[in-house]
């Protein structure tokens, strides 16, 4: 019975029935979708016209009879797709009315998937060719602990949104970044320094989040406009200070 799963994907629950019943029955009468239904004609021609409004059947007038087929259950599909469009869509708006708290939130996040979400958050939430900021990469650290396909999976997300990859990291990197940053829209700068750094600090929209490379990697995260503003200052400040 698949009347359930089509409730979840929008359906009411008398909706999700007559299409269930009209899959099978191909091209045909009202009268014989009303006979297959056992409900009330007006019953009947309400739910269909509210599935053909919903893409999901088509009706057709024939020698002063009306007939009606349900579409291809692919429309299913087409129509969360573009409800997910419009959700999509709408995000930027969404979020401009929600309520932003005027003091930082912070929050610790542990492990390699935490690591993996919060970079793949920012390419995600970040707009069509906005700038990712980061301040000492981990070069090695990040590529070994994240994994090299999940590197992959993730690079490709931001140069399909033509994200552009700003760092400034230490000279001694630059061999290894230049080897392993083959990818489009990055652009790097390096300062003298030859220390190691441990941790690589990341800042996209309102959020900065300083990554810990410890056993267990650790993500301090913290969610604020001023101190996001405040971070990317500072960056532009090294930034004019490195060399390319």
């Amino acid at each position: 019975m698949l009347q359930p799963m089509l409730e979840t994907l929008g359906l009411s629950t008398m909706e999700a029935e007559c299409y269930e019943k009209l899959l099978p029955m191909g091209d045909v009468p009202m009268a014989t979708l009303t006979a297959a239904m056992k409900r009330h004609p007006q019953i009947v021609y309400r739910l269909v016209d509210q599935l053909v409004a919903k893409g999901l059947a088509v009706t057709e007038t024939r020698l002063h009879r009306k007939y009606v087929r349900a579409e291809d259950p692919k429309m299913l599909e087409r129509v969360q797709l573009e409800k997910l469009r419009k959700i999509r869509e709408a995000l930027p708006s969404l979020h401009a009315l929600q309520h932003q708290p005027s003091e930082a939130r912070v929050r610790v996040e542990r492990g390699v998937e935490a690591t993996r979400t919060l970079r793949r958050r920012a390419f995600s939430e970040l707009p069509v060719g906005g700038t990712y900021y980061i301040l000492s990469p981990s070069g090695e650290h990040f590529y070994e602990t994240v994994g090299r396909e999940h590197v992959e999976v993730l690079e490709q997300l931001r140069t399909k949104r033509k994200i552009t990859k700003k760092m400034i990291a230490m000279e001694s990197q630059r061999q290894y970044l230049e080897r392993e940053e083959h990818w489009k829209y990055v652009e790097t700068r390096y300062l003298p320094e030859t220390y190691p750094v441990p941790t690589s600090t990341n800042i996209f929209g309102s959020t900065v989040y300083i990554q810990i490379w410890s056993a267990d990697p650790i993500a301090i995260v913290i969610e604020s406009e001023e101190v996001a503003t405040s971070y990317r200052d500072f960056f532009e400040t090294l930034w004019k200070m490195g060399r390319k």
